[in-house]
């Protein structure tokens, strides 16, 4: 029987406690793999992140949150030592930290494009700044790259957002041409509507969830698991030959919609 396996791997999952972000975390330690998520560490999250490495546990996974500040790069640094040290290795990155704000241009500040640009692209470029050494000294490493289809089509209402995105694509074709002979495999997942709570309390009505829905072909939104089990595939042996590439998925949105 063909499976994922991660057994024996380790990974580490940046905005890996909600959403997008839980659902590889998920699927990761469902595969195998010792995975270290990360998290602002907000009060009010608390209690959902322990149900979380709870249910990982009694699922017979390995899990352990980890509260940084995804923008400090000495704290992302001090994490992905902390990791090495603690299991010889690091051999999955997945950089899923991101935030938007939907606003015209001439709501947006310098001081909003500046945040955001770091938030959703910054971020990204601390934990493979952190981590790629060790990769390059194990000759042997896969970083997937969370993007949006705002990559593709400009979307999620706000410039700083898609801009962001469309630098993960630039980001993940630097990797790929530098590294990909030192054993270390990059790739970015471009999710669009994924049942979140952001997209939920977007769509807060069941007039506009059922409009949400009939925009998508595949007849549903997009759950968090469909973007983790591609996380995982890419992650495992299964996706060995597969490198510099930008997979959508998007239930056939995009391409429907132009």
């Amino acid at each position: 029987m063909l499976t994922i396996d991660l057994s024996g791997k380790t990974a580490l999952v940046t905005g890996g406690s909600r959403g997008i972000g839980e659902g590889i975390t998920r699927c990761l330690c469902s595969a195998g793999a010792y995975t270290v998520f990360t998290h602002t560490g907000n009060p009010a999250r608390i209690e959902k992140i322990a149900a979380l490495a709870a249910d990982i546990e009694k699922e017979g996974g390995e899990a352990q949150d980890a509260v940084i500040d995804a923008l400090d790069y000495t704290e992302t640094l001090a994490l992905v030592r902390s990791i090495t040290k603690e299991r010889g290795r690091i051999d999955i990155l997945v950089c899923n930290v991101g935030r938007n704000l939907a606003r015209d241009v001439d709501k947006t500040t310098a001081a909003d494009w500046k945040e955001f640009i770091d938030i959703n692209l910054g971020a990204a470029f601390y934990a493979v700044k952190a981590a790629v050494p060790h990769m390059v000294k194990q000759r042997y490493g896969r970083i997937i790259l969370i993007g949006s289809s705002a990559a593709y089509n400009g979307g999620g209402g706000a410039i700083d957002y898609a801009t962001a995105k469309a630098g993960i694509s630039g980001m993940m074709l630097y990797l790929c041409k530098t590294y990909v002979r030192k054993g270390i495999n990059t790739n970015v997942v471009h999710p669009c509507v994924i049942a979140t709570d952001l997209v939920r309390e977007r769509y807060n009505t069941d007039e506009l969830w059922q409009d949400l829905v009939s925009q998508i072909p595949v007849g549903r939104v997009g759950r968090p698991e469909d973007i983790g089990g591609m996380v995982a595939f890419l992650a495992s042996p299964l996706g060995d030959y597969i490198t510099g590439q930008e997979i959508l998925i998007d239930g056939g949105r995009t391409l429907w919609r132009s």
